[in-house]
């Protein structure tokens, strides 16, 4: 009989209650589960020859031009049970120059996720680690890698555990609760970044109640989060939301309902705000799920100076959602927060070839915990590890339930920044996906304004990425990835516009075997001569699955 230990270093004394429940609760499921798992281990090695000619005026004001290999083992492997799944990949990154100008390199990768369900899958626990290397900063070098820019990764590792309870669908009322725990420690890079090490942990509870049919004579729903960001070098930073709405028929189709809102964020020194609001209004309901509402409200808002008397003021708030078809829907929120006036949209389309995703949202938070927020815009299921659109493949349903060891995300990463430090953010983005007969294609576009609220500090981006697949042979891809990123620094009085282009061709010799060979520009050209960087490379590469 198989024994599994499992020992967990617990940084914070409170979570080790919840840590310890959790386990009493998981350990049992994971143990049946496991006996009936598939497991499916698929170690791979690829080698990798490049040739690059840099220029950086930072740095200095020629041509590096050198050689690199580059080594790369990786291991995949995922265990999927009635109740239980679980996926880790592991890669390491080794490189090695000819000239000595540059020195040896060895960068590891890892991400391990477990997710154990019980009860009809309404009470889950999972367990996630994970650790790179990555940009923190996007004034370093948006497209820093270990062949030419390893100087400006950081080092950055995160583990942390959730539990979720939710009702069955068939449920006269609806409830759905979270907890979750995250630690994220960041190193410096090489060259320094403003940032330092940091260290944060983060607590957040999230709870959703509310009647299961809207056109039920009564209905009701309530929403509420907590979350606590403890930081290294900086006050510890809560949030504090919670919203509900109620209503009754006043005659077919046509409601009456009442609202009301709440929200707090406080770092306990200079920044400090509440915000309170209620209303009421009409509700127009037609469709399947469908509808309209519109409603006078009355807020109250506090500031982060005590002397100063609360703002107050009425405005009118809208909430719609259309749902017209299956393949269709939209969601559109206008109402006030206590900056001012705020809109957040969702919108899809789904067909058998193409799908679009459009969201338009803000929200205020550490940016360190930015890259746990998922927005619905990943139109592609990619397995971990995958770097290729050719790796990815578009789900066949709108109700797709991914497998082991897959996500539904965007191909390349859209966070450039990490730190400590609260922002404000304003963002909208739209992704489009194409998949029919050769041709693979993945494009986005979105806008971000980003107010850092402790130190005056606004910055704003712009991005447009694509990434391409054309099937050439029954062996052979062409494959095209363009990444822009205009940022503006308002308080360092820059511009950068950041661009990359590549291109490749890969040839599938067998079943686990292929070969590569690839070239790529990139550029950054900035108002701030000295930052301007171009740099050309080309590279074959051989991969081998096992």
């Amino acid at each position: 009989m198989a024994t599994i230990t499992v020992r967990v270093r617990v940084v914070k004394q409170r979570f080790v209650t919840s840590a310890m429940l959790a386990g009493i609760i998981a350990v049992p499921m994971i143990a049946a589960s496991a006996m009936a798992a598939d497991v499916k281990i698929t170690p791979e090695l690829e080698f990798g020859s490049y040739a690059y000619w840099l220029r950086d005026n930072e740095q200095s004001a020629g041509l590096d031009k050198g050689l690199a290999a580059l080594v790369t083992p990786s291991l995949n492997v995922g265990v999927t049970g009635n109740n239980l799944s679980s996926s880790f990949y592991l890669q390491n990154e080794a490189v090695w120059y000819k000239d000595e100008q540059r020195s040896h390199k060895s960068l590891t990768e890892y991400s391990w996720r477990n997710l154990a369900t019980a009860y009809d899958k309404r009470l889950s626990f999972g367990l996630n680690a994970a650790g790179n290397h990555r940009v923190r900063n996007s004034q370093n070098g948006v497209f820093s890698d270990i062949i030419t820019g390893s100087e400006n990764l950081s080092k950055t590792t995160s583990y942390g555990a959730n539990l979720g309870f939710t009702t069955l669908r068939t449920a006269d009322v609806n409830a759905q609760l979270d907890l979750s725990y995250r630690t994220l420690r960041s190193e410096a890079p090489e060259v320094d970044d403003g940032s330092g090490d940091f260290d944060n942990d983060s607590y957040t509870t999230t709870l959703a109640l509310g009647s299961a049919k809207r056109q039920s004579t009564l209905f009701w729903q309530f929403n509420g989060s907590y979350r606590k960001t403890e930081r290294d070098a900086r006050g510890d930073f809560v949030s504090k939301n919670a919203n509900g709405s109620g209503g009754v028929p006043l005659a077919p189709g046509l409601s009456l309902i009442g609202r009301g809102s709440y929200e707090q964020n406080d770092n306990t020194s200079n920044f400090n705000n509440e915000f309170r609001s209620y209303g009421a209004g009409l509700e127009y309901q037609f469709g399947r799920a469908s509808r309209i509402n519109v409603t006078q409200n009355r807020y109250t808002t506090g500031n982060n100076d005590a002397s100063q008397a609360d703002t107050s003021g009425t405005y009118v708030g809208t909430e719609i959602f259309l749902a017209p078809s299956r393949r269709t829907t939209l969601s559109y929120n206008l109402d006030r927060r206590y900056f001012g006036r705020t809109a957040n949209l969702q919108a899809s389309y789904n067909m058998r070839f193409v799908s679009v995703r459009l969201a338009l949202t803000d929200s205020v938070q550490t940016l360190s915990s930015l890259d746990e927020v998922f927005e619905d815009l990943g139109i592609f299921v990619c397995p971990d590890g995958s770097t290729q659109i050719s790796e990815c493949f578009r789900p066949p349903t709108n109700n797709y339930q991914l497998g082991t060891g897959e996500s539904f995300r965007q191909l390349f990463d859209v966070e450039l920044e990490l730190s400590e430090q609260i922002i404000q953010r304003r963002s909208a983005a739209l992704t489009v996906g194409y998949s029919k007969n050769r041709l693979t294609l993945s494009a986005l576009a979105s806008r971000s304004e980003d107010e850092y609220v402790e130190s005056a500090r606004l910055n704003e981006r712009d991005t447009l990425s694509m990434q391409a697949s054309w099937q050439l042979s029954s062996h052979m891809r062409l494959l095209l990835n363009g990444r822009y990123y205009e940022v503006d620094y308002s308080a360092e009085q820059r511009r950068d516009s950041n661009s990359s282009l590549e291109l490749g061709v890969n040839r599938e010799l067998n079943g686990n075997a292929n070969v590569s060979a690839s070239v790529r520009r990139l550029t950054r050209e900035s108002t701030v001569d000295s930052f301007d960087v171009e740099e050309n490379r080309v590279w074959l590469t051989y991969s081998h699955k096992f």
